[in-house]
């Protein structure tokens, strides 16, 4: 992989952090400044933070269950995320 030199300002408690964090992982600072804007990125792509379960896993055998609901195809953002989105409530009407 090639790699682009950047040079960064950081405030000293950062610093003084990001050094501990280095050296008690045996990674360089480099390389955790590069985890750091790879999570970064990924969290603004996909509006999670990395680490975060993808929420549709959730949806796995809902249905399973004969109490379960029997609508979870049309109605999986309500199961998910307790609403609605404001742009989907047109098409449930």
């Amino acid at each position: 992989m090639k790699l682009k030199r950047k040079q960064i300002y950081l405030e000293p408690a950062s610093e003084r952090t990001l050094k501990k964090i280095a050296t008690e992982t045996g990674l360089s600072e480099a390389e955790h400044i590069r985890r750091a804007v790879r999570a970064s990125v990924e969290q603004r792509r996909t509006g999670r933070r990395s680490g975060q379960p993808d929420p549709s896993l959730q949806l796995i055998g809902i249905c399973d269950d004969a109490d379960g609901p029997s609508d979870g195809a049309l109605h999986h953002d309500r199961y998910l995320y307790g609403r609605v989105p404001q742009d989907c409530r047109r098409l449930l009407t």
